[in-house]
């Protein structure tokens, strides 16, 4: 059962900040200094958040809190990603000169009436505590201290939340179990408060509906040396493939669409490569991992996807027009448009322990730098 606690967040004064878009933009890079200048103030008391963030074509609410390392140590809370080695340790760094963890982690979990039920209660019944525009979004804050809220949310977790999966955030989730064992608590009742932070790791639960989940598509830089006829004529012995008059948005899985040389193309699996899939594991039968094997490594002969600088990854809501530009602006010689993976299918996944191929998902809300932070420095 899902074990949270309420924490005392870093905020920023929202007083002094001219532009809000350029000052969280830049949190990434200059939240230590921001510190240093004041602009953050540590709240008094341990609190949960409500947290809903309003787009322009919907909303997305969810409780931001800390979830326990070892939760995630121990398999409560799943991954679907394996993490670098390298930017575990950037992620290290970056930690200590932050000293703080300043985006949350992105958990969904199905959706449970209690929960679902209180959200819907309190954000009615009360005017958000503040709120911070960015960008085209705006992000409004709930801030609960009460002791019987509070209470009363980590009652509804432990009970209705069993296990929780990672959208958003492998690498933050691996830098708090880094940091976990590089500080070990000897007796939770004890020791600086700093100290005891490190067992608890900043997440954004958000429940199954309040989830999206988008294609993440590729550019292509280069054909290794092929030529586009070439390399559409072995794709054909992947795929059954036909010229298209408009943009290809697939409709279904084991469809997907290629951009090249100003002419889109409609790529269908073929029945025999979709019989011999059947019979793999569900990893191995998406999309994305039929484009990386059978194009990729098959035909343009990149053995290691993750460390191919000739592969560019587009989110799939900046639309087929942004494919066709990289293209045409001459960024890339080909673009593929895939079929987003299905959330149950990421779910069984996780379950399964299995890994699911780097950038398959583009997944919203997305989790912004510097709005709230769980910091860890005593001086704070």
């Amino acid at each position: 059962m899902a074990n949270i606690s309420p924490f005392r967040a870093a905020l920023p004064d929202l007083t002094d900040i001219i532009s809000f878009d350029d000052f969280f933009s830049s949190a990434k890079r200059k939240f230590p200094l921001y510190v240093r200048d004041g602009i953050y103030e540590r709240s008094p008391n341990p609190a949960f958040y409500i947290y809903r963030i309003k787009r322009p074509h919907r909303s997305h609410t969810g409780i931001i809190a800390c979830a326990q390392v070892e939760d995630y140590i121990n398999g409560k809370i799943k991954k679907h990603e394996h993490t670098l080695k390298a930017k575990e340790e950037k992620m290290l760094s970056l930690f200590d000169e932050r000293q703080a963890l300043i985006k949350p982690i992105l958990l969904t979990y199905p959706n449970a009436l209690l929960i679902d039920a209180f959200i819907n209660r309190w954000t009615v019944s009360r005017r958000a505590s503040f709120s911070i525009p960015f960008q085209d979004e705006e992000h409004l804050f709930w801030q609960i201290e009460e002791d019987v809220a509070v209470e009363h949310i980590q009652s509804m977790f432990a009970n209705c939340v069993e296990k929780a999966y990672i959208c958003d955030g492998h690498h933050r989730a691996k830098t708090a179990e880094n940091l976990y064992r590089l500080h070990p608590i000897e007796n939770e009742g004890e020791g600086l408060e700093s100290q005891q932070e490190f067992g608890r790791m900043l997440a954004a639960y958000f429940p199954i509906s309040e989830i999206e989940v988008y294609n993440y598509n590729r550019s292509l830089l280069s054909l290794k040396g092929l030529s586009t006829e070439e390399f559409v004529r072995q794709l054909s012995t992947i795929f059954e493939i036909e010229v298209s008059a408009f943009p290809v948005q697939p409709a279904r899985k084991q469809h997907m669409g290629l951009y090249i040389e100003g002419n889109w193309y409609n790529l269908k699996i073929k029945e025999k490569l979709c019989t011999k899939l059947a019979a793999m594991s569900l990893t191995k039968r998406l999309d994305v991992h039929v484009l990386n094997e059978y194009v990729f490594k098959g035909i343009l002969g990149i053995k290691d996807v993750r460390a191919e600088a000739d592969i560019k990854y587009i989110e799939g809501p900046k639309g087929t027009f942004s494919l066709e530009r990289k293209v045409r602006e001459q960024k890339a010689i080909a673009a593929f448009n895939l079929y987003p993976v299905a959330l149950e299918d990421l779910i069984q996944i996780s379950d399964e322990q299995g890994t699911m191929p780097p950038k398959s998902t583009w997944i919203e809300p997305r989790m912004r730098n510097g709005l709230i932070a769980q910091v860890h420095s005593e001086k704070f």
